[in-house]
């Protein structure tokens, strides 16, 4: 445990009334401030000091004279009833809270006392990395509006370090949500302002570790794969040492997902499997879904199609739990995909122009854009050089009228002119999709290759 926190031996010598005068003043302090780390020592504590537990020592054992004496044994009973309280009537009333159109949610958290806990916060928040999944823009209301709510927490019953924390993650996850949003300058800023209040909160090492992962997603989003799945090892590091080995599995996933972009896909493979045997599957079934997927995509990536088939055919009947339209996609784009290595070729062009018609329908133009070099790869495999130039012919056009940002558009340019003078070929399709995947949501990055 960090030096400015008490050890489980100075809590002990507390509770036996055994802590020298200085250390009782601290102890008391601190615990009274809320830190959370302590009370997990204190619940340890608790389990065996509680008078209403079966094989607790006698009140009067000198093993509880210290929190007896002071009263503070009670109190922790009293407010872990409290705690209970709050958490079992946080999901009614955010269900309440979310009827209302946003302006009156922000009133409502700022006037009514109802809403102003702990555990409608931390619930706000989880709605709000939930709704990142459908909807960046209610992600990013519901991260503000769990930020504004910090703010009317009462500090001194809650205490200071715990409030704090909480803004911290607010502020860390409205981050995230406008890194969804495509924002990545508010994201920068919103993290920027998460690091800044979790100096003044408890130093959680659980905190810092949920800001840390924020960090190496917005660093992926930033075409940084390295240095997230590098960041992210601190981050598992951290999982590991508070003995999390869902948390710890959640973070290898996302490394390995990193790491197959960053062009890698065999050490993607080991970590997505390590974080698939860790973590609790019916806990986050999207989480697994996506950890498959992505497992599928990187072993027919590094030519084992096979195996891919194979995984896909098992986990095949998820993809239903999660109706959505966007999941429909990356199935039929996945399968399109594995039938092209595998040799099945007049499936997977079908699958695969399908899957280019409704990106355009839905307006996912960058994703079109991809699968559209993916298909040409099919075309050039067979020597269709004539159907290379006509699908590179119209594409522009029809991707910067979508969401292709203007570098992207650039480094779509240099494939159709390439199609046009028939000097496409399968190494500039693969440099110019690996930039792409690379620049998704950073309108920075340049494509090497366009300025030739």
């Amino acid at each position: 445990m960090a030096a400015n926190h008490p050890d489980r031996e100075v809590l002990e010598r507390y509770s036996q009334a055994g802590a020298s005068p200085a250390e009782e003043r601290w102890v008391e302090s601190h615990l009274l401030s809320g830190c959370r780390i302590c009370q997990r020592e204190v619940d340890d504590l608790l389990s065996t000091l509680s008078p209403s537990s079966p094989d607790a020592p006698s009140a009067a054992g000198e093993e509880q004279a210290g929190f007896v004496q002071s009263g503070l044994l009670a109190r922790l009973e009293r407010r872990l009833a409290e705690v209970k309280e709050e958490r079992n009537e946080a999901p009614d009333l955010v269900a309440e809270l979310l009827v209302h159109p946003a302006p009156r949610r922000r009133i409502l958290v700022s006037q009514a006392g109802r809403f102003q806990t702990l555990a409608v916060c931390e619930l706000l928040i989880d709605a709000s990395f939930e709704a990142g999944f459908r909807d960046a823009a209610e992600a990013v209301e519901l991260a503000g509006l769990s930020l504004l709510l910090t703010r009317q927490l009462d500090a001194g019953y809650y205490g200071p370090s715990v409030v704090m924390d909480l803004r911290a993650r607010a502020w860390a996850y409205l981050g995230n949500a406008r890194r969804i949003a495509f924002d990545l300058t508010g994201a920068e800023e919103a993290l920027l302002e998460a690091e800044r209040h979790a100096e003044s909160g408890s130093a959680d090492p659980l905190e810092e570790a949920r800001i840390l992962d924020l960090r190496a997603s917005l660093l992926g989003d930033q075409g940084r794969f390295e240095q997230a799945a590098e960041l992210l090892d601190v981050v598992i590091g951290i999982y590991d040492d508070l003995r999390e080995p869902h948390r710890r599995g959640r973070a290898m996933i996302s490394q390995g997902v990193f790491l197959g972009q960053a062009g890698d896909p065999e050490e993607a493979i080991r970590q997505l499997r390590k974080g698939l045997s860790l973590v609790e599957w019916e806990r986050e079934p999207r989480l697994v879904l996506m950890a498959r997927h992505n497992l599928a995509w990187f072993l027919n990536d590094s030519g084992h199609s096979e195996e891919a088939l194979q995984q896909l055919e098992r986990f095949l009947h998820t993809y239903g739990e999660f109706p959505d339209a966007w999941t429909e996609l990356r199935l039929a784009w996945l399968s399109g995909r594995i039938a092209a290595r595998l040799g099945y070729l007049p499936e997977a062009e079908r699958t695969l122009a399908e899957v280019r018609q409704r990106c355009l329908a839905e307006g996912h133009g960058y994703d079109a854009s991809l699968v559209t070099l993916d298909l040409a790869q099919l075309y050039l495999r067979q020597g269709r050089g004539a159907e290379v130039r006509e699908l590179a012919a119209g594409m522009l056009a029809v991707f910067l009228s979508q969401d292709v940002h203007r570098q992207a558009a650039a480094a779509l340019a240099v494939f159709q002119r390439a199609a046009e003078f028939d000097e496409a070929t399968p190494l500039l399709l693969e440099e110019i999709g690996t930039y792409l995947r690379r620049a998704r949501r950073n309108p920075r990055l340049r494509f090497a290759g366009a300025a030739a």
